[in-house]
């Protein structure tokens, strides 16, 4: 194992950093690959909880390489003289705070899903956390890559753009394609290694094999996931919202968990009830009479939301708007319903003249 801040070449991690960046050396890169895999499980063991562990390799490399290309000797004296730390340190130090925002932000992020657990897609049968229109158009994203690919009888991890080396797990098997697929890796870790980055497009330079088509390109995105024929960049049909709501009238949106403390028996708890996002009053179009909007027109359940907020918002506009995010709409959906711009929805809730309930409707957004 290296000494700390040495890699095993005898230059500090901050000087190889620099010395990569000026030969973009492949060879000079490796030194900083290996002194950092010794860390690897030290973080994992940190949110493995959270994270599988094929997962968590290969966004650590990830951030590692985007660490390095971001590093500059300026963002070193500055961290050197902000927290006291010599020159060798100071790309340990910054790759640190990289590091340790990563895991805030994984852990953060698993807080809020069991704050509100995710709901199942009646068409996919894809757990998200809300349904939406986005949702129903069923698009593969980034998120749903495949994790491993088959190429020239090997077993590769699948990567999004190029890199420095690849992760092979070597000889394709059944079983260890299964296992591999079922996130159970501890039984081939002896058939895990790095090899340099084996795919080249025709121009010579690195591509990444796409795990739909098997055809090497620049790179993979969003964008490039959703111009592949349907049985590769879709999960299922895509549906309108008009027809979802007619086919599957009682699909839970959004789920929300309460812990015992929360407060139902006053005004203020029953409209944070009504207004939860769990609740969604179907208004499909703005071709919608809002007149008609009122107490005899929607159901019980949010009689009092209603009855709240036309007692307290004077502006008509602004009655819509909130009768809308009371239903369990997000600012996107009001949007497209009253045709009016995001940022003016929001300031309009900004503004609102009664302060609880502006709050309690930002907190439902």
């Amino acid at each position: 194992m290296s000494k700390l801040h040495y890699c095993l070449t005898g230059r500090s991690v901050t000087d190889q950093v620099m010395l990569y960046k000026n030969t973009r050396d492949c060879k000079d890169y490796l030194p900083i690959q290996i002194y950092y895999d010794n860390f690897k499980n030290c973080w994992y063991s940190q949110i493995e909880d959270y994270i599988d562990r094929v997962t968590f390799d290969s966004d650590f490399d990830y951030k590692l390489s985007v660490a390095v290309n971001a590093f500059k000797m300026k963002t070193a004296k500055k961290i050197q003289k902000q927290k006291g730390y010599t020159a060798i340190g100071a790309f340990n130090g910054f790759f640190y705070q990289i590091l340790s925002n990563w895991k805030s932000n994984i852990k953060t992020s698993s807080y809020r899903i069991k704050r509100r657990p995710s709901v199942q897609c009646p068409i996919c049968g894809r757990m998200v956390g809300r349904l939406s229109m986005e949702h129903l158009q069923h698009f593969k994203s980034i998120k749903d890559l495949p994790k491993f690919l088959v190429w020239s009888g090997d077993i590769y991890e699948v990567c999004a753009s190029p890199r420095l080396y690849a992760t092979s797990w070597g000889e394709n098997t059944n079983a260890k394609w299964s296992h591999l697929n079922s996130n159970d890796t501890k039984s081939f870790l002896c058939c895990k290694h790095r090899v340099r980055w084996p795919w080249k497009m025709d121009d010579g330079d690195s591509g990444v094999m796409c795990p739909f088509t098997h055809k090497i390109i620049k790179q993979i995105d969003d964008e490039y996931i959703k111009s592949l024929p349907n049985k590769y960049s879709r999960y299922a049909d895509p549906i309108s919202w008009e027809l979802f709501i007619e086919k599957y009238p009682n699909t839970l949106m959004q789920s929300e968990v309460y812990d015992l403390s929360y407060i139902v028996n006053d005004n203020d708890g029953q409209l944070q009830d009504y207004i939860d996002k769990n609740h969604r009053i179907n208004i499909p179009s703005a071709s919608v009479d809002y007149d008609k909007i009122k107490c005899g027109d929607i159901p019980m359940a949010f009689e009092n939301a209603f009855y709240i907020i036309d007692n307290c918002v004077e502006d008509e506009v602004d009655k819509k708007i909130f009768k809308l995010i009371a239903g369990g709409h997000s600012i996107e959906d009001i949007s497209n319903v009253l045709g009016i711009n995001r940022k003016e929805i929001r300031t309009r809730i900004k503004l609102a003249k009664n302060d609880e309930l502006r709050q309690m409707l930002l907190d439902t957004v």
